[in-house]
């Protein structure tokens, strides 16, 4: 029994002992991903934190866009099932998940850097052209089968 716990405790302490994670004012730690509507608006239960405040809580990713699955344009339509798809697989296999830089967006909205097992939401969908880079200002006109557009440094959108 005691090697039981002793092996259980060895293996699967690493994962949250090399966390660089931090719970504080903006920075949410291990939080549980429960859906996403697509690429970047998610919905997490977010520890610690009152149920009325941290049960069920949406939260869009900070810096990007993503294509919009209410369209009738087929391509963008097509690419928003793809960063669905993307950031759901991600998430659901994700050993940990932290929430960063929080803040109110427009509309106060919460907006986050998601983090999962170290690696940036923002990044992998703009990696994948399944976003571009957005300040929350006024949003360009994008074809979105024109991937080629998303490869634009981020002062020209």
């Amino acid at each position: 029994m005691k090697l039981t716990v002793v092996l259980i405790t060895i293996f699967t302490y690493p994962v949250f002992a090399n966390s660089t994670c931090k719970q504080g004012d903006t920075t949410f730690c291990n939080v549980q991903y429960l859906r996403n509507y697509d690429g970047d608006t998610i919905t997490f239960n977010i520890p610690n934190v009152h149920p009325l405040l941290g049960k069920e809580i949406a939260i869009r990713v900070n810096g990007i866009d993503t294509p919009e699955k209410r369209t009738k344009d087929r391509c963008e339509k097509d690419l928003a099932i793809q960063a669905q798809k993307l950031i759901e697989t991600t998430l659901k296999k994700a050993k940990q998940i932290d929430l960063i830089n929080t803040s109110r967006g427009k509309y106060f909205r919460i907006v986050a850097d998601v983090i999962v097992d170290g690696v940036s939401i923002k990044d992998l969908l703009i990696k994948n052209n399944l976003a571009y880079t957005y300040d929350g200002g006024t949003k360009s006109k994008i074809d979105w089968c024109n991937v080629k557009q998303l490869r634009k440094p981020a002062g020209n959108q």
